[in-house]
């Protein structure tokens, strides 16, 4: 199980007999509990997460720039912009399991349909990850305690990670390598198995409401489909 941290109190728990309790005893111990119940976790719904990014290819090239996460309602747009000049955006509807990656090839604009089911089963060597936590090293970023801890990964890999244990993500496709992740991740260091290193730690966090026209395909863009998006990189 990965960082679950919930305070269980019920009434039962806090339940004492007419004999043994003075009058108002258990309204003070409520009120004397509120502060832990805050901790309970909730999905982040809706708002945006921007990263810095940082990705270093084994050939020793560096690029910085910036990966954005917006939510809402079980959608998710994550957009990528790099120093070098690359962008790629990406928009998930999980309420009807459709993809599109938003793409400017030769100044035409396309959305390329992606397969959700593909990237589910690119989760599967992830799933099972193991997550240990040092509760006394934590520290605020953008306002938020984010604590951390360290990830291993079913292949005996592991990675440094500060999460939030407030959040955790709201559909479990939302980081590839956290499948059904029980926290936030804020701060993290990633190696895919082409040896390329990334970097991400959050700058901004926002829990404000978001326009659902952030999440539409532009209607300047041509929808094709993947196989139709490689032929065009055969020319």
């Amino acid at each position: 199980m990965e960082c679950l941290i919930l305070i269980p109190i019920t009434a039962q728990s806090l339940h004492c007999s007419e004999s043994m309790r003075p009058s108002g005893l258990l309204g003070l111990l409520v009120l004397l509990l509120l502060p832990f119940l805050s901790v309970a976790q909730q999905p982040f719904v809706e708002g945006y997460i921007r990263y810095k990014i940082h990705i270093e290819t084994p050939e020793g090239k560096s690029f910085k720039g910036t990966y954005t996460f917006t939510f809402k309602d079980g959608y998710i747009k994550k957009e990528l912009k790099l120093n070098s000049g690359y962008a790629d955006v990406i928009v998930i509807n999980s309420n009807n399991s459709t993809v599109y990656s938003l793409k400017n090839i030769a100044g035409k604009k396309y959305a390329i349909q992606l397969s959700m089911d593909e990237m589910q089963n690119r989760q599967m060597k992830y799933s099972g990850f193991k997550l240990e936590t040092n509760d006394k090293d934590h520290k605020k970023l953008d306002g938020v305690d984010v604590v951390k801890g360290m990830v291993t990964f079913p292949d005996g890999s592991t990675s440094v990670i500060y999460f939030s244990p407030k959040w955790y993500p709201d559909k479990s496709i939302t980081f590839e390598k956290y499948p059904n992740a029980h926290f936030m991740p804020l701060i993290f260091d990633l190696k895919d198995e082409n040896g390329v290193s990334t970097y991400m730690e959050a700058e901004k966090i926002s829990v404000n409401p978001v326009e659902s026209a952030e999440f539409r395909v532009p209607s300047d863009y041509t929808i094709i489909t993947n196989q139709e998006y490689k032929n065009l990189n055969k020319y």
